[in-house]
């Protein structure tokens, strides 16, 4: 096989191997490269490796095949995300550095303790909203730690400060979705998570008075969407009511419900858990209560 056609099969081999997100190039000598080499690229952060095209050339002619050397190479471009993780994590004592990787998660029931004992956090009813650091992403898969509270004297900043930051990087990050069921389910399924935007949110018959459900385009921890500024306003506006029920299924999303065709709180209470002790697993449950957001008072309250 000549140095051309290698570096075609070498190419494609790679290429079966990535992730959605990322895609590799052949690029030329420049100042930052001595020799043409493999780039593998993520979103607008090029992630560039120490085999260059003749040093793959020369382990193929040496005996290695066209597959062990791209199962190399991604090892290597994993462990090079593991490390740049834990660069992140140095670098925490500056704020400017990390900052725009601040992101608020709701937090799980079983790991609430931890996070009023050493977070940054807001809290509604039992709900809690915690500020993580954004470590990387995967296949839609977040990859975050939690921030503890002695970074707001080492950043002399307030919570309100840094919550607010993590807060807009959030809605940037993860915009909210609305699913029917059957929508939820099948993303569920396929690992896609479409859904519509609340801006084009426009409710059905059947979900004005059965209600939908609201999350993100990642789907993980999309619960955290309806605590997003405005959001439930704007529920509240497209759906042409004065209040909605909120009903915390789990982390990943909320169940939306008009109150005028809402007569009985606790039946949604009751399905609620229902919902918890059959399909949601004991790290993924958010609260065991109904909420409310009422126009009136622009406030998210606990109900029941």
């Amino acid at each position: 096989m000549d140095y051309m056609e290698f570096k075609n099969q070498m190419l494609a081999e790679i290429e079966e191997r990535l992730t959605e997100k990322e895609y590799a190039c052949y690029e030329p000598a420049d100042g930052n490269m001595l020799e043409e080499s493999l780039v593998i690229q993520e979103g607008n952060e090029p992630i560039r490796f120490g085999a260059t095209t003749t040093s793959m050339y020369r382990a193929y002619k040496s005996g290695y095949s066209i597959r062990q050397i791209a199962e190399e190479i991604i090892r290597e471009k994993d462990g090079h995300k593991e490390i740049k993780g834990l660069e992140k994590i140095r670098m925490l004592d500056d704020y400017e550095r990390v900052k725009e990787d601040l992101y608020i998660r709701i937090v799980s029931t079983n790991k609430k303790v931890t996070v009023l004992e050493r977070g940054i956090y807001r809290k509604i009813g039992d709900i809690i909203l915690g500020v993580y650091l954004r470590i990387n992403e995967d296949d839609g898969k977040l990859c975050t730690t939690l921030i503890d509270n002695t970074y707001l004297d080492k950043w002399e900043l307030s919570k309100e400060d840094v919550l607010e930051q993590a807060m807009d990087n959030t809605v940037k990050m993860a915009p909210p979705r609305f699913y029917d069921g059957m929508q939820l389910k099948l993303s569920i399924l396929t690992g896609r998570y479409g859904g519509i935007p609340i801006k084009e949110f426009s409710p059905t018959e059947n979900e004005r008075r059965y209600g939908c459900f609201l999350s993100t385009d990642k789907k993980t921890n999309g619960a955290t969407a309806v605590f997003y500024p405005g959001v439930a306003r704007m529920i509240c506006l497209a759906y042409g009511t004065q209040a909605i029920y909120i009903v915390p299924t789990s982390i990943h999303e909320v169940a939306i419900h008009d109150s005028r065709y809402t007569e009985d709180v606790e039946m949604l209470s009751k399905c609620l858990e229902a919902v918890i002790q059959e399909s949601t697993p004991d790290d993924e449950v958010a609260s065991n209560h109904v909420f409310m957001y009422e126009l009136e008072t622009d406030r998210i309250t606990e109900v029941m």
